[in-house]
């Protein structure tokens, strides 16, 4: 028998707030692959401060037929496609290199002298990488909840410098499968496991 006081923790799970991003370059192929926790989410791979959050999302195609007389039918799942896009309030050219395959940056000089020249764009420069992608929205009372998938960002990137705003980027993260057909993975703490 489930503990209710959990049961009930799980029941009233509302979340609130936003969520922290990180990225690393993927080079495995299954679930299995993906690094723990302490490992992935630390500051060298936190993508930049998030604004308005993340939104998640998973599509489904599916071919349907019915006969003319409406008495038989059927629905075969052909498609699906799972997305991640999130707002950053906090980024620079290094933060591009990860969201736009065919961004490159450099730096020259040292210290108060360095400058970053982030050069984008030419399909011949396209990089080729996969990134990891994790998504934590942190929650002291009621568990943090990962989500965490692999891909590319598909949005490409617009920035609008105006007069007492803030100049945020919109990446878009289409996933690729893992080896095991999976696109996105939800990790949720302090459940009610049963008894």
């Amino acid at each position: 028998m489930p503990d209710n006081t959990t049961y009930t923790q799980e029941k009233d799970r509302i979340a609130i707030g936003s969520v922290d991003i990180y990225v690393t370059e993927w080079t495995g192929t299954a679930i299995s692959d993906i690094p723990e926790d302490a490992t992935l989410e630390v500051d060298a791979n936190l993508i930049g401060r998030t604004k308005d959050g993340a939104e998640f999302e998973y599509q489904t195609t599916w071919f349907s037929v019915k006969s003319d007389d409406g008495k038989a039918a059927r629905n075969e799942l052909v498609e699906d496609n799972g997305y991640m896009s999130f707002g950053l309030i906090t980024w620079n050219g290094d933060t591009l290199t990860k969201l736009i395959s065919t961004a490159s940056a450099t730096v020259s000089g040292t210290g108060a002298s360095a400058k970053r020249r982030t050069k984008i764009g030419g399909v011949c420069n396209d990089n080729g990488k996969t990134y990891l992608f994790r998504a934590v929205h942190k929650d002291k009372k009621k568990g943090n909840v990962r989500f965490t998938m692999i891909g590319k960002n598909v949005n490409g990137f617009a920035a609008s410098y105006r007069n007492g705003q803030a100049t945020t980027i919109t990446p878009r993260i289409q996933a690729e499968p893992f080896s095991d057909g999976s696109l996105l993975i939800k990790d949720e703490e302090n459940i009610d496991a049963g008894a």
